[in-house]
């Protein structure tokens, strides 16, 4: 049971996968409770592109303030998370100001993260300069071209700057080595320094206010409900006049790729679910080809929108479960997150809306909420898993690094890599040109159960917590 008290500064989180109602039990909670909504979707921060994006409309909406929904065009770069968060703390700050009750929502939820937490996300004068850069990272790549280097490149040199920043990422996760390489470069300091000082910082100002100040609903629903209802909402799209949106997309893409301008589709509205998929169907209909071929085009698009709307949907459940979760375990926090089924759309109002106003109003007011895991069976179920240390029962994944090859490989795989070619070449080669004798040389040749001996690799078996 949550602490009873009345919180100074307000703010209610809604998460969830996409097609679990966020968007309704956020506009519910802010009619009931004088609030305005905060967009925290990146595509819906997308302007003319309403089916697309899948964005709330006017109706929806019932008169309820949204901020930073429909704001960019369609040429502009998705926001980094330190705009995002740059522009909604002014938002929020405005919202209180009128007296009001800010309420984010959406899927993006590293978005949401870095407003929940304090040291999820550096600030500003973290890269040196007094003010947002929605650029920086195309910035930092022409200063630095190590940054566009491959993945184990970067991986090293962090290692050599800041390896207790490279011991917390797996050796894939190439945009967080990226980033922590890129700010040690930008500003002279290690990204692990930094975090901790703002750590510090960021517990010393909470002051009497207590450590909490959010409340979270997680929507759920369970996944082969999701499936289905996600795979309708494909159809639905296309009854509202998704194929008529695409058509103007690409109309404007191939204009400007006419005129002679390169356009990054790695990026921005070009990764929204939908254009891709239906792109062969738009560039089909530009040739005039037959109608048979039209529809079969058009068919397959949908089918390959449906699924990647479903992989979408499960990767959003995984990082609630592999960061927001264990995030608010640090914080001790997790007692503010309740989820909330929504698997029965006929039972959206007693399942959902009502158990949610109740727990924001006990909330608002100060009084003691239930527990979380007390709401329904499948809370119980989906929030129990992570047990008391807030993480869920998956293993603990371990690296090691080897000296030799200059990588770092998963334990799980070490014993292969250890046996394989390339590592007794390596081996073979370091013990001909070493200027003492390398240990391991006639085993590497052997190839028969080659271990690493202390002097062939430093080993450094390091917790990666439970990788997502």
């Amino acid at each position: 049971m949550s602490t009873a008290r009345r919180p100074l500064e307000p703010l209610v989180a809604v998460m969830g996968s996409t097609g679990t109602g966020k968007s309704d039990l956020a506009v519910d909670l802010a009619l009931r409770f004088n609030g305005e909504i905060i967009n925290a979707d990146a595509m819906q921060m997308y302007r003319g592109l309403p089916v697309i994006t899948n964005q709330i409309s006017a109706e929806e909406q019932k008169g309820v303030p949204h901020h930073l929904l429909a704001i960019i065009d369609h040429h502009e770069p998705t926001w980094t998370v330190l705009s995002f968060t740059t522009e909604a703390r002014k938002v929020i700050q405005g919202i209180r100001s009128r007296g009001k009750l800010p309420i984010i929502v959406g899927g993006t939820h590293y978005y949401i993260n870095a407003l929940l937490f304090e040291d999820s996300v550096l600030g500003p004068q973290s890269l040196g300069d007094g003010g947002p850069r929605p650029n920086v990272e195309e910035e930092s790549s022409a200063q630095f071209p190590i940054l566009n280097a491959p993945t184990d490149v970067l991986m090293n040199r962090l290692r050599e700057v800041d390896p207790a920043m490279a011991s917390r990422w797996h050796p894939s996760e190439r945009r967080k080595i990226r980033r922590s390489l890129e700010i040690y470069l930008t500003t002279g300091r290690k990204a692990s320094d930094i975090y901790a000082e703002q750590q510090r910082t960021g517990q010393a100002s909470r002051g009497p206010r207590g450590p909490w100040e959010a409340l979270m609903f997680w929507v759920y629903s369970k996944p082969d409900v999701l499936h289905d209802r996600l795979n309708r909402r494909v159809d639905k799209m296309m009854g509202r006049g998704l194929v008529g949106e695409m058509k103007d997309l690409h109309e404007q893409l191939l204009r400007r790729t006419d005129a002679g301008e390169t356009v990054d589709r790695t990026k921005g509205i070009w990764q929204s679910i939908g254009f891709k998929q239906l792109e062969p169907l738009l560039n089909a209909e530009v040739e005039e080809r037959a109608a048979e071929e039209l529809e079969k085009l058009k068919e397959t698009g949908l089918e390959e929108m449906r699924a990647a709307t479903r992989q979408y949907a499960k990767a959003q459940i995984k990082w609630l479960r592999g960061k927001t979760v264990p995030k608010l375990k640090e914080h001790d926090a997790l007692k503010y997150l309740y989820l909330l089924d929504s698997s029965h759309v006929e039972n959206f109002t007693t399942d959902v809306l009502h158990p949610a106003a109740e727990i924001c109003r006990q909330f608002l007011v100060g009084e003691n909420m239930g527990k979380p895991n007390g709401l329904s069976d499948t809370a119980r179920d989906v929030l129990g898993a992570f047990g008391d240390e807030g993480r869920s029962s998956r293993p603990v994944l371990r690296q090691r690094t080897c000296e030799a090859c200059h990588m770092t490989i998963l334990e799980s795989e070490w014993e292969k890599h250890v046996k394989g070619r390339r590592h007794r070449r390596i081996l073979k080669h370091k013990g001909r040109t070493a200027l003492v004798t390398f240990e391991g040389e006639a085993s590497a040749e052997s190839g028969s159960g080659h271990t690493a001996t202390e002097s062939e690799s430093k080993l450094s078996s390091v917790d990666l917590g439970h990788f997502p």
